[in-house]
């Protein structure tokens, strides 16, 4: 986590995602976006097709600032990820979820 903070990182999970209980699924924000995000709430949500869990994050920052919009980064191969599978595995996603 030392290379993670000389680059201006901070990791938001601190508990355990994994079914062997060790913190496998990491968020990190930088510097800049740490102080323009405040989280409110952090849901670890175990799933049952997966020994990983879910991560919900809700921030209470009202409308992010404007900034240069990135392009989206994957970081598993593309060919390995199946999002129509993701989605119904995953299941309808409740309204209180998606305000």
């Amino acid at each position: 986590m030392a290379s993670m903070t000389a680059m201006d990182l901070t990791q938001l999970i601190s508990g355990p995602t994994h079914t062997g209980e060790s913190t496998l699924d990491l968020i990190f924000v930088s510097g800049q976006w740490q102080s323009d995000l405040k989280l409110g709430a952090l849901a670890i949500e175990p799933l049952s097709w997966t020994d990983h869990s879910l991560l919900r994050l809700d921030f209470l920052t009202t409308a992010p600032n404007c900034r240069e919009p990135e392009p989206l980064r994957w970081f598993r191969p593309r060919h390995l990820m199946e999002p129509d599978r993701f989605q119904r595995e995953l299941g309808v996603i409740s309204e209180t979820l998606t305000h």
